[in-house]
């Protein structure tokens, strides 16, 4: 994926950004925006490198000191906005960075800027190095926008503090003490901007990888409040969900699972080969005597080179089972070669799993094409 994001960045598409860029600052043609970006390393530089090459290009033509360039580059921001819409937005992510690197010394001026253009292109990334530089002033001020009049002001409160944001700069003892972002959750969990509240479950997923007490805790004090807040919760504990643990669990009702039976698992393939699709078939039956809630997963433990397991766990379906129903599954999974995922031959493993626990397992091979046997083993 950010092979193709980077090669958005054509001539074509330069020329563009140039062409805004002149708009305002027009001491500069089009073409000599472009030839300032494109220096001779421009072919081996990744995408975040060329995000920060056009944000440098931009940050040396704005006028000095910062504050200075709020006007010019807000200017910018809006000609860009017309000119990129839509999915080509991410086109100007690197706006934000263009404030990080000229206003850093500046944190009342840049932050002003930035609830600006986070309503044009989200400064998730940049913000990061605020909350590092200068803490106070920029948590209170994330702490404001998360009651901020636009979704994308409200939306950079919490995912520019999420404590494991992808791609973004680590902000020391976040990880370790999350108090700081829980006001700011606590204002958006009911957001009326469904970006919004998925940004809050992503920080809460964020959060329950290190402090699962405290994200259950949360938990089972917003569970009930309003569908919205339900949702959210679903997609923020989906990480301990899959862990099987017992109290997220219950909190979305789902008991032990004593009453779930599997039977009948069978492969087919027996033998998988790498390039092709696993077949499993099993059979749930509740012999619970009152309607029961259950959640039905895969759990697959692909062997790496090292000799170690690699785990995924699969969401097969969640439902409710009257009492003595049973319910045939099928399900096909894939193990053709992707970037994500490499897949080597030897012993593999699969579990059927109910409401957290392994109700049923076996193992199975994976093998090069040329070298494809049949044999699998039950445990």
């Amino acid at each position: 994926m950010a092979e193709a994001l980077k090669n958005f960045y054509d001539d074509k598409a330069l020329l563009e950004i140039g062409t805004q860029f002149s708009s305002v600052l027009s001491h500069k043609r089009p073409e000599d925006w472009v030839q300032e970006i494109k220096l001779k390393d421009w072919k081996i530089l990744e995408l975040k490198q060329r995000i920060k090459r056009i944000a440098e290009v931009l940050s040396n033509s704005l006028p000095k000191p910062f504050p200075k360039a709020v006007s010019p580059l807000l200017k910018i921001s809006n000609a860009l906005e017309k000119k990129f819409p839509g999915t080509q937005r991410f086109y100007i992510i690197f706006l934000g960075e263009v404030v990080e690197i000229s206003g850093i010394d500046y944190p009342e001026k840049s932050l002003h800027c930035m609830e600006k253009i986070t309503q044009i292109i989200s400064c998730e990334f940049s913000i990061r190095e605020f909350l590092i530089r200068h803490p106070d002033i920029t948590w209170k001020k994330m702490l404001e926008w998360s009651k901020h009049s636009h979704p994308g002001t409200r939306r950079l409160a919490s995912e520019g503090s999420r404590p494991r944001l992808p791609w973004g700069k680590g902000i020391p003892g976040l990880k370790k003490d999350p108090k700081k972002t829980l006001q700011i959750l606590e204002n958006l969990k009911n957001d009326p901007d469904e970006v919004v509240r998925r940004s809050v479950a992503n920080h809460l997923n964020d959060i329950s990888k290190d402090h699962p007490d405290l994200v259950i805790s949360i938990a089972k004090k917003w569970m009930g409040k309003s569908k919205n807040t339900d949702f959210l919760l679903k997609h923020a504990l989906r990480g301990l969900l899959k862990q099987g643990n017992s109290d997220t669990l219950s909190i979305f009702g789902f008991p032990k699972s004593k009453s779930a039976k599997i039977s009948k698992l069978e492969l087919q393939p027996k033998t998988v080969e790498i390039g092709k699709y696993l077949i499993y078939k099993f059979q749930m039956l509740s012999e619970a005597k009152e309607p029961t809630l259950y959640r039905l997963e895969s759990k697959i433990h692909y062997l790496k080179p090292s000799g170690k397991f690699s785990v995924k766990v699969f969401q097969i379906e969640e439902r409710e089972f009257s009492p003595k129903e049973t319910k045939v599954y099928e399900r096909k999974q894939s193990f053709q070669q992707m970037t994500t995922r490499i897949h080597s031959p030897g012993i593999h493993k699969l579990e059927i799993i109910v409401n957290g626990e392994t109700k049923a397992k076996v193992e199975f091979k994976v093998t090069h094409p040329q070298t494809a046997r049949k044999k699998t083993r039950a445990i």
